[in-house]
């Protein structure tokens, strides 16, 4: 797995969690990572062929991927896709339960620490219109 491909695997794990990719969160996917280095110097069909081709895998082997996914990225990089993966989730305003859990699935197989996970995705949380 390559860097690229491990950072993306954060992300589109938790958009594959309920099997329903929203428009925002496409929307959102291919804004987040084809704005960083080394996606926005891929092609469109090289990305599209990358995300696909994740996408494809996960339906068989999403805890893998990520597992993977941990050993390729430094500390910092985990912590990035993971703020990545957090606000793609609530992109359209309503964090499904499938999404949540598999967040914090994710969430427990990265080395970070728990605290600072709950506070990524609380920041997203707050950012919702819908919140209290």
């Amino acid at each position: 797995m390559t860097p690229a491909e491990a950072f993306a695997v954060i992300p589109l794990a938790a958009v594959s969690a309920d099997n329903r990719l929203q428009p925002e969160e496409a929307a959102l996917l291919n804004q987040q990572l084809r704005g960083h280095s080394p996606y926005r110097e891929m092609t469109p069909v090289a990305f599209g062929t990358m995300v696909s081709r994740i996408l494809m895998e996960m339906k068989e082997r999403r805890r893998d991927l990520v597992e993977e996914a941990v050993h390729v990225l430094t500390l910092q990089e985990q912590e990035k896709a993971y703020a990545f993966a957090a606000r793609i989730v609530h992109a359209d305003r309503v964090a499904t339960p499938e999404e949540t859990k598999l967040l914090a699935e994710v969430g427990g197989l990265l080395s970070l620490p728990q605290e600072r996970l709950q506070q990524i995705e609380a920041s997203f949380v707050l950012l919702s219109p819908e919140a209290p």
